[in-house]
C-alpha cells in the first residue's frame, strides 16, 4: 500500500548522519541511511509497500539526539526482473545490514506493509529484536490481500469496476456472480493485474500501472487528511518509473500472499497459518500496534488477531483515522519516546 504524508505540525528531521549502499549474496544492491545521533538506541524503519520509497518523513518519529535510526530501501527491480524478490530475501537483507553496521539488536517500526516485513523478520531473529512498533498493521494473509483487492470494491465500486474490467479486457480475470471478487476458475485480480504488468508491449504495461495506481489512490482516500484533493483516475502520461515498479512489485508480493503463508512451519504452526502461527516466537518482546479505525483498506481485524497471538502487545486504535493520520503518527512518536528512554533498553551498538 501507498503510504501518503500527514502535514500537520511534526518535529524536526532527524539530522542525516550517512548514506550508504552495500550488495546482497545474490547481487541486489541494499541502500540505506543513518540518522539521529551514533550513540543512541538503533532502531530499524521498514518502509510501506512493497514497492515503496524511502521517504525523509520517518526521520520526524524518533526522538534524535537518543536515536540510532536506520532506513532501509527496500530491494528494487534489477537487471534480473522479479527474481530474487521474496520475503526471505527480504529478512536476509536486514540481516546482513544489522550485521554490517554492527548492531547488536534494534527496536523495530514497521509501516503498513512494512509491519509484515517486521513481524516476519521479528519472528525470524527475534533475538535481534527489542521492541516492535507497527503503524497500520498488515499480515499479508490470503484474506487480507483478496480483500485489498477485491472486497473492498464493495466500499469503492466505481473506482473497482474501471479496475477490473480493464483486467476483464486483457486476461482471464471474471468476476463473481456478485459482480464483486473473481469467479470460480477464474484467476485472482492481483493475479491479473501481476500478468499484465509483466506483458512485452510497454504501453500495456504502463495501462496496467495507471489503473492499479488510480486503484491504490482510491481504496486509501478515507485516510486522507481534511482538506486533501480527492483522488483523480491517473493517465498513463502522469506515471513515473516509481509508479510503474511499485505497481509490478506490489502485485507479484501479493499475489503470493507475501510469501508468508507458511511462514511458521518451521516452528511447528500449521501450513497457511501465515505470520500469526509464529505469533509465539515474539514472547516476551513488546509490542505497540497502532491502526485507524477508518482503514477500510486494512481492516482492524489484522492488528486485533495479531494482538490477541501476542500477550506482549498494546493495540491503540484510533477511531477517526484510516491508513494513517496526525493522531496515529501522535502515538508512533510516543511509543518510541518511550522505548529509548534511558534504561529501557541497554545499546544495541557492538
Amino acid at each position: 500500500m501507498i503510504e501518503r504524508p500527514h502535514r500537520d505540525e511534526q518535529p524536526p528531521l532527524a539530522p542525516l548522519l550517512e548514506q550508504g549502499a552495500l550488495t546482497a549474496a545474490d547481487g541486489h544492491e541494499l541502500v540505506y541511511e543513518l540518522s539521529g545521533t551514533r550513540g543512541g538506541v538503533p532502531a530499524l524503519y521498514l518502509h510501506g509497500g512493497p514497492g515503496g520509497l524511502l521517504m525523509p518523513g520517518y526521520r520526524r518519529k524518533v526522538p534524535a539526539d537518543r536515536t540510532l535510526l536506520v532506513g532501509l530501501l527496500q530491494r528494487r527491480i534489477g537487471p534480473g526482473g522479479l527474481a530474487g524478490q521474496t520475503t526471505a530475501n527480504l529478512v536476509t537483507d536486514i540481516e546482513q545490514l544489522r550485521e554490517h553496521l554492527g548492531i547488536e539488536t534494534w527496536i523495530v517500526q514497521g509501516v503498513s506493509w512494512g509491519s509484515t516485513l517486521a513481524l516476519a523478520y521479528a519472528q525470524t531473529h527475534p533475538e535481534r529484536v527489542r521492541a516492535v512498533v507497527l503503524f497500520a498493521v498488515t499480515t499479508t494473509s490470503c484474506w487480507e490481500v483478496d480483500w485489498i483487492t477485491e472486497g473492498v470494491g464493495a466500499v469503492y465500486p466505481e473506482a473497482w469496476d474501471a479496475l477490473a474490467s480493464r483486467a476483464e479486457q486483457r486476461t482471464g480475470f471474471r468476476r463473481g456472480g456478485s459482480g464483486f471478487g473473481h469467479a470460480a476458475g477464474s484467476p485472482r485480480l492481483v493475479e491479473a493485474y501481476r500478468d499484465m504488468l509483466a506483458d512485452s508491449d510497454p504501453q500495456r504495461v504502463r495501462e496496467a500501472a495507471a489503473a492499479w495506481m488510480s486503484w491504490e489512490d482510491a481504496h486509501i482516500g478515507i485516510g486522507l487528511p481534511a482538506g486533501a484533493p480527492a483522488p483523480a483516475m491517473r493517465t498513463v502520461d502522469q506515471l513515473t518509473e516509481a509508479d510503474v515498479e511499485f505497481a509490478r512489485l506490489v502485485t507479484h508480493y501479493w499475489s503470493y500472499d507475501g510469501f508468508v503463508a507458511d511462514w511458521a512451519v518451521r516452528w511447528g504452526a500449521e501450513p497457511g497459518s501465515g505470520l500469526l502461527g509464529g505469533m509465539h516466537r515474539l514472547a516476551g518482546i513488546p509490542g505497540v500496534l497502532i491502526h485507524g479505525r477508518r482503514d477500510v483498506s486494512g481492516p482492524v481485524r489484522t492488528p486485533c488477531l495479531v494482538h490477541r497471538a501476542w500477550p506482549g502487545s498494546t493495540l491503540q486504535v484510533v477511531e477517526g483515522e484510516g491508513h494513517g493520520g496526525p493522531e496515529m503518527v501522535r502515538l508512533w512518536c510516543e511509543a518510541m519516546d518511550q522505548l529509548t528512554r534511558p534504561g529501557c533498553a541497554p545499546s544495541g551498538r557492538r
